[in-house]
């Protein structure tokens, strides 16, 4: 354990630093498989190959206390954040298992979590009906975003941020750790198939609140069995982590040389699609907004219950509320949809 917790410092303020800096570093990026982009390669994309006049007042990766121009698009900002079941080294497929509209509020004040179950059952273009997860091997970052769009009624999405294993892990690394509200602690258990005969291990994770600070911190978000609501309760958590990592870039925010490494090491780790580089991540860090913990909207898409299709275990998607929510996403604020229809992800 390296800091202390207690219950009331969940509650404390939010820079708008951490907010974008988790919606452009916790969740897909393009579609075919090639090296992890590193915060240089992205940075000579850009046509800034040759010596730049260093006078001019540019945007720069030195946080400053008088930089306050905001480097995001006019209007709400949404992002799409995938965490997928690969667990190669390097491998960008796997299905993601982990789907979270993130969307910023054209005022700034409030931040909206949104999570899609992957097993929803819906319209792939293209492809007819299946598990939303499947959009992203039969057609990768692209097909995965429409498929997104098209089930809030073609809300447009400016991000996408993926992370496999290892990148979830070194998010954890990034920031040496962080907090997460533990609302079902558990006795995890996953069965070893590098172990012979399958050996199970178990992950303790009864704290609350629960510490992240190494590797098995992946079991946590992916622990679906023995949980209350199964995967919904692992959508949960993969909600109360990113808070948990909004919370510790807050903290780093103090020591703009540390918040820079870690957002730099945060780049290295997963795949971006959209332009948004890491000196407009760091800028954010002078804006004066911020949030309450009370102004981040956690919710479920939701659903109308549970059948099987295809073989399968499926979720039902509640189309008029998910009409509703996608009417708020598009106008940019969800909050009169949640005063409506309340939070709640169990259906």
């Amino acid at each position: 354990m390296m800091r202390a917790r207690g219950a009331g410092a969940r509650m404390r303020r939010l820079g708008l630093v951490a907010v974008v800096a988790v919606v452009a570093a916790t969740g897909c990026g393009p579609a075919q498989p090639s090296p992890t982009p590193t915060a240089d390669a992205r940075a000579t994309e850009s046509p800034t190959a040759s010596p730049a006049p260093t006078s001019e007042p540019s945007p720069t990766p030195t946080p400053t206390a008088t930089a306050t121009a905001d480097p995001l698009p006019e209007g709400p900002v949404t992002a799409l954040l995938l965490g997928t079941d690969a667990q190669e080294p390097g491998s960008w497929g796997g299905r993601p298992d982990t789907i979270v509209v993130a969307q910023l509020s054209a005022d700034r004040q409030t931040l909206a979590l949104i999570s899609v179950t992957r097993d929803s059952w819906v319209t792939i273009p293209g492809v007819g009906e299946a598990k939303i997860n499947a959009a992203f091997p039969a057609g990768g970052t692209e097909l995965m975003r429409t498929t997104v769009s098209e089930l809030f009624g073609g809300l447009e999405i400016d991000y996408v941020v993926q992370a496999n294993y290892e990148g979830f892990v070194s998010l954890i690394e990034a920031v040496d750790g962080f907090w997460v509200e533990n609302r079902n602690p558990s006795v995890a258990r996953f069965v070893d198939g590098a172990i012979d005969g399958g050996a199970s291990r178990y992950y303790d994770f009864t704290a609350d609140p629960l510490l992240l600070d190494d590797g098995d911190g992946i079991y946590f978000v992916r622990q679906r069995i023995d949980l209350p609501y199964g995967d919904l309760d692992r959508a949960e958590r993969a909600r109360a982590s990113i808070i948990g990592l909004l919370e510790r870039l807050d903290e780093l925010a103090a020591d703009p040389p540390a918040l820079t490494a870690a957002l730099v090491h945060i780049a290295s780790a997963v795949r971006i699609t959209g332009d948004l580089q890491i000196d407009d991540m760091v800028a954010l860090a002078a804006l004066s907004q911020e949030l309450e913990r009370d102004d981040i909207l956690c919710l479920m898409a939701p659903l109308a219950g549970f059948t099987g299709r295809a073989g399968a275990s499926v979720n039902i998607v509640d189309a008029p509320r998910t009409a509703a929510l996608g009417e708020a996403l598009r106008a940019g604020d969800v909050r009169a949809y949640v005063a409506a229809h309340g939070d709640d992800y169990a259906p």
